[in-house]
């Protein structure tokens, strides 16, 4: 009898101890599905509509949302963890963080990195002999960093031998053969969806999507508060100018002159420096394509041109004489967007802009109302001279 007693004693504990198991491994996963359900907190992104960061009992989760979909669609979803054994939903990428290897094939990142002071995390770029930074190229020249050439088709073999922790890499509505061959090999992608912001803050704010990949989620917020803060300040400033002058941008590129939709972001630019664009009531949000003649009779009468591509206007004249008849070129109010360059083809415009548009929006008030920023040098922009150095 005593042994019969200890046997369902014995069996009683077992099933306790199966019953306990089983619950705790079943909370286990109904708190992860309420985690997923309920995130504790989420980062405020105040400007930008294409990225959202949620936070969880042991993980961040980071969506980019997809910009051609019509519906809540996520064009990628990411799980941040920081400790190994930490259970995570089965969608999505999974990034343990910070990071500290990465490859950049989008240079507008290459100034968000600098910003959050992780430019040392970047072992690959692409189009190398066209970056500005001084200090990549340095590193480019001592073999640091790596060029994998083409950024629209990228040396996958070198990409792979740099083995690095996650590749950032522009998005586009179709994925890319680039893309699928480094996931396929094991190597998670950070897309750049910035570029499809409308506004100058907008695409600043995605300093905060990068930056929550290395864990520096603070820095970032801190980053883009001062550049709002000076943004504003500035538009604070030029609200009750006298003369709101007219503005064209763009150029004539193989026979057609793109200018930006009403609803772009070069338009928007324009609107919060006090300029009045002539399409500013387009809805279009991307490129317009005409013709130069078109240009001369809807911008023709335009005060200022922005985003030539001549240095002098001596070289405008010899492109096409028909630029002698817009009304800033006589006016001598042309600036193109060669500030800051290298020999090679580097354009800072290109690169760093993105990140400052606070910068931005100061070179376009300094050419339009330079009474109001006296002491301001230009950044990215400058003025057309009348010939070139080799031609004086």
């Amino acid at each position: 009898m005593p042994l019969r007693k200890n046997k369902l004693l014995l069996l009683f504990l077992l099933c306790a101890v199966l019953f306990l198991a089983w619950n705790c491994r079943s909370g286990q996963h109904q708190d992860n599905r309420e985690d997923e359900a309920k995130p504790l907190s989420s980062v405020v992104i105040q400007y930008a509509k294409g990225f959202k960061i949620d936070h969880f009992a042991h993980y961040t989760r980071v969506i980019l949302h997809n910009p051609w979909s019509n519906t809540n669609e996520s064009y990628a979803v990411y799980y941040l963890y920081r400790d190994s054994s930490t259970l995570l939903p089965t969608n999505g990428t999974k990034l343990k963080i910070p990071l500290s290897s990465l490859t950049v094939n989008t240079f507008s990142y290459l100034a968000f990195l600098d910003l959050l002071d992780e430019q040392g995390a970047i072992t690959g770029v692409t189009d190398g002999f066209r970056i500005y930074h001084p200090g990549i190229l340095q590193k480019l020249r001592t073999g640091e960093i790596t060029d994998l050439g083409d950024p629209f088709h990228p040396n996958v073999e070198k990409t792979l031998a740099l083995k690095p922790q996650a590749v950032i890499s522009s998005a586009y509505a179709q994925r890319d053969n680039y893309s699928e061959r480094l996931i396929d090999a094991g190597f998670p992608i950070i897309y750049s969806l910035e570029w499809m912001e409308n506004s100058p803050l907008a695409r600043a704010e995605w300093i905060k999507m990068i930056a929550a990949f290395f864990d520096k989620e603070a820095t970032a917020d801190s980053i883009f508060t001062e550049i709002e803060h000076r943004y504003l300040q500035l538009q604070e400033k030029i609200k009750n100018v006298s003369t709101q002058y007219t503005v064209m941008t763009g150029d004539n590129f193989q026979g057609t002159w793109y200018v930006p939709g009403g609803k772009s972001f070069n338009a928007i630019l324009f609107r919060d420096a006090q300029l009045d664009y002539l399409f500013k009531n387009n809805r279009e949000s991307g490129s317009i394509g005409l013709d130069i003649e078109s240009v001369l009779t809807r911008f023709g009468k335009a005060d200022y041109w922005f985003g030539c591509e001549a240095d002098t206007y001596a070289e405008l004249a010899d492109k096409d004489a028909k630029y002698l008849l817009l009304e800033s070129v006589k006016k001598r109010q042309v600036f193109n967007n060669h500030n800051r360059v290298t020999p090679s083809g580097g354009n800072d415009y290109f690169e760093s802009a993105v990140a400052n548009p606070d910068l931005l929006l100061s070179d376009l008030v300094k050419a339009a109302y330079p009474e109001i920023l006296p002491h301001y040098s230009f950044t990215y922009i400058k003025p057309l001279e009348e010939l070139s150095a080799r031609e004086k």
